[in-house]
C-alpha cells in the first residue's frame, strides 16, 4: 500500500516508494551522463535526478512504468526533487491505480447521466436530434467517460472532461438570464459539444498525456470533425444552424494564438469562450489550492504558466 505522496514530499526525506515513471532522459555533464526523470502519482508530479550508474537506471524501465523509488529528497531552484539511488520496476497487478490516476468526486457513470439531461433538454428538435445521436455512438461514449479536461492545467483527471463541460453549461444558463438576445439552446448545444475533440486528445494509462492525434491534429479540429459528420448523417439539418454552432467549437478559445482558428464573431461564441476560460481557471486555482494549501501557508508556489503566486489567505498553524 503507497505510503509516501508526492503533495507530501519535504526536503530530507528517505524514500522507498512507487512512482509511475513519466518521463526519463539522458542528459551530459562534465563527469558523463547523469539521469533526469519525472516521477508522479495521483497527487502531483516530481523531478527526479541520479548521477550514479546514470545509464543503468535508465535500461531498467520505460515511459509509463511503475517503479520503485529508493534515495532521498533535497532542493534544488527552490524546488523539491528526488536523489534516485535505485529504482526497479515493479508490475502493474502489483499495484493499485487508483493511486496514480486522479479522478472526479463524481463517478464518470453519474456525470455522463447529467450531460445527457442536459441535451434531452433541448428545445431545438435538430440540435436535439444531434446529441441524440451523438450519444448513441458508443466509442464517443467510451471517449466521454474516460478523458479528462486537460493534461496538466485544469480538470485533468478521469471524468475531468464532463465536469468542465457541465459546469460550463451551468455558466452559460446564467448568462442567458442576463443577455435576453441569446439563442440559449444554440449556446447549451455549442456548451456539451466544444470539447468533445478531446475525448481522443489523451492517452490515459498509467498517466494522463496527449495523444498522437492530439498534439498533431488537436481536439478543436478533432471535435469540428465528429460534429461535422453526424450533422451530414441528418437529411434536414439547417446550413446557418450547422454553421453557427461549428462556430461554436471551433473559436471557442478566444484567441488565434491559444488555438482557435477562428475568433468568436456571435454572441454566442463569446459567452462560450469566457465560460470556458472562467471554469478552466477556477478549477486550475481549485486545484492548486487544494494541492498546496496548509495551515501557515499564505502562498502557493510559483506556478510558471500564469507567471504569478496564488494567495491562500491566513490559515492558523497547527500546535
Amino acid at each position: 500500500m503507497k505510503q509516501t505522496w508526492v503533495r507530501d514530499l519535504k526536503p530530507g526525506m528517505e524514500i522507498n516508494e512507487v512512482f509511475v515513471l513519466r518521463s526519463k532522459e539522458l542528459r551530459d555533464y562534465e563527469k558523463g551522463n547523469f539521469l533526469r526523470l519525472e516521477l508522479g502519482d495521483k497527487t502531483g508530479r516530481v523531478d527526479g535526478v541520479a548521477f550514479d550508474n546514470a545509464v543503468l537506471l535508465y535500461r531498467k524501465a520505460e515511459e509509463g512504468d511503475f517503479v520503485q523509488v529508493r534515495g532521498f529528497t533535497s532542493t534544488y531552484k527552490d524546488f523539491v526533487q528526488v536523489k534516485v539511488d535505485n529504482l526497479f520496476k515493479v508490475e502493474p497487478d502489483k499495484v493499485d491505480l487508483a493511486d496514480f490516476l486522479p479522478r472526479s468526486k463524481r463517478a464518470p457513470e453519474e456525470l455522463l447521466e447529467s450531460y445527457r439531461r442536459e441535451a434531452e433538454r433541448l428545445k431545438n428538435t435538430h440540435l436535439a436530434q444531434l446529441l441524440k445521436n451523438i450519444l448513441s455512438d458508443q466509442e464517443i461514449v467510451k471517449g466521454l467517460l474516460l478523458a479528462p479536461g486537460g493534461k496538466l492545467w485544469h480538470h485533468n483527471y478521469v471524468g475531468g472532461l464532463l465536469e468542465h463541460t457541465l459546469k460550463i453549461v451551468e455558466i452559460c444558463k446564467k448568462a442567458c438570464e442576463l443577455y435576453e438576445s441569446v439563442d440559449k439552446d444554440l449556446l447549451i448545444a455549442g456548451a456539451l459539444l466544444h470539447d468533445i475533440g478531446k475525448i481522443s486528445q489523451y492517452e490515459v494509462s498509467s498517466f494522463i498525456d496527449y495523444s498522437d492525434e492530439g498534439r498533431l491534429i488537436g481536439h478543436i479540429v478533432e471535435g469540428d470533425r465528429i460534429v461535422t459528420e453526424k450533422i451530414k448523417e441528418m437529411a434536414d439539418f439547417p446550413e446557418e444552424l450547422a454553421m453557427r454552432l461549428r462556430h461554436l467549437i471551433l473559436s471557442h478559445q478566444g484567441e488565434l494564438e491559444m488555438g482557435s482558428p477562428v475568433v468568436p464573431q456571435t454572441l454566442e461564441a463569446i459567452i462560450l469562450h469566457n465560460a470556458d476560460e472562467m471554469d478552466a481557471k477556477a478549477g486550475a486555482f481549485r486545484r492548486i489550492i487544494e494541492s498546496e494549501q496548509e495551515p501557515g501557508k499564505k502562498w502557493s508556489s510559483f506556478v510558471k504558466l500564469i507567471n504569478r503566486f496564488i494567495y491562500f489567505g491566513e490559515t492558523e498553524k497547527k500546535e
